[in-house]
């Protein structure tokens, strides 16, 4: 019986070594350094599929990657509003990127495994425009509108009783009430 507990652990501890080989021969690393020679920069690319990590790109990365400006600019903006990024889906959030630039968000763009940080925002700050960069349907938005201007929504039962329990648990992470 030991023998068969060992010999099982022992095929275990194999397999999860070959599949972290596996997983770490999947991304290299790209080093660039900048004009002058002093300021190097370590970009995350999937081999696989040579994406860049969104969550570590910038405006010129995102340029360089095939983006237009426009696109480039959206992404920037988007990305310093929301803060790290959990799903290249979430870029059909923004306004005017429209279905081309998903399609290439898809094609050059992943998101890293590493841990993510979300900005929170005061929801009764928001407008139209930064509550549907904050995760909201335009039908939700129009139902806190209204009750934005009017009052303040002042807790996440308010919240809730707004737009439903699913919906605020996919979008709490990025709500907050008060400053």
């Amino acid at each position: 019986m030991k023998l068969k507990i060992t010999v099982f652990l022992i095929v275990l501890v194999l397999a999860g070594n070959v599949l972290k080989i596996f997983i770490s021969d999947n991304i290299k690393t790209k080093v660039e350094i900048d004009e002058s020679g002093l300021t190097m920069k370590q970009k995350e690319y999937s081999q696989d599929y040579d994406k860049m990590d969104i969550n570590r790109s910038e405006y010129e990365d995102l340029i360089t990657a095939g983006f237009s400006k426009s696109q480039a600019e959206k992404i920037s903006v988007y990305k310093e509003f929301a803060g790290d990024v959990f799903s290249i889906n979430e870029l059909s959030a923004i306004k005017g990127f429209g279905k081309a630039g998903m399609e290439k968000a898809e094609k050059l763009l992943y998101v890293s495994r590493e841990e993510k940080v979300r900005n929170r925002h005061n929801i009764n700050k928001l407008d139209e425009d930064t509550l549907k960069l904050t995760g909201f349907t335009n039908k939700e938005i129009k139902i806190i509108l209204p009750v934005i201007k009017k009052k303040k929504i002042r807790s996440n039962i308010e919240l809730i009783e707004l737009i439903g329990s699913d919906r605020y648990t996919e979008i709490e992470s990025r709500l907050k009430y008060y400053d």
